[in-house]
């Protein structure tokens, strides 16, 4: 089966990073927003690593009601690949959690299938530059237009349980948790399209 999607507001990410996230109301956001270019995209932290905010998303505004929640990363890319928005990302090294990649083949030492830990892109960002990573609730469209619309699949995604996966097209997408070396990063609420 081949590659397919998933509308963003058919799933939900399960915040599995290590911290507690910190409530925040809406108006309190970092400056710009969270890709504000003063603290996103950024090659010098402007947050700690790992650091974690928590925002309503308004459905009324665009998606659905409820808490999304972001985390403060660095991209560490092979160079090769591009970060654009609504890419899943998952620890590019085995014992540096802050550090992500969208890389499948570099990824968590090459476990990408299945990883515990998951985060989202907001949009374009530069190899080894620090931003806000979406990585739990539901997609939160009310701040970030471009998280709006379809994420990729591997094409089997049913309702229920969903972890990361190495897609067709050499990319880390969604897909079903398939089996007891597979952790779950979210659920979906629908079959992929």
């Amino acid at each position: 089966m081949g590659d397919s999607t998933l509308d963003s507001e058919l799933f939900v990410l399960f915040d599995r990073w290590p911290g507690r996230a910190e409530r925040i109301e809406a108006d309190k956001k970092p400056l710009g927003g969270f890709t504000g270019g003063t603290h996103h995209n950024v090659g010098t932290p402007q947050y700690e690593a790992g650091k974690k905010l928590c925002v309503w998303n308004d459905g009324d505004t665009a998606g659905i009601d409820g808490m999304s929640t972001f985390i403060y990363l660095k991209y560490a890319g092979t160079g090769a690949e591009t970060l654009a928005a609504k890419q899943v990302c998952v620890p590019a090294s085995a014992t540096v959690w802050s550090e992500v990649t969208n890389d499948p083949d570099y990824g968590s030492a090459g476990i990408v299938t299945g990883s515990a830990l998951a985060c989202v892109a907001l949009g374009v960002m530069t190899d080894t530059y620090w931003g806000w990573f979406w990585c739990g609730g539901v997609v939160p469209e009310a701040l970030i237009a471009a998280l709006g619309g379809d994420f990729a699949t591997e094409g089997n995604v049913v309702a229920g349980m969903i972890c990361t996966h190495d897609l067709g097209a050499d990319a880390i997408g969604l897909g079903p948790v398939a089996g007891d070396t597979e952790a779950s990063i979210g659920f979906a609420l629908a079959d992929d399209a």
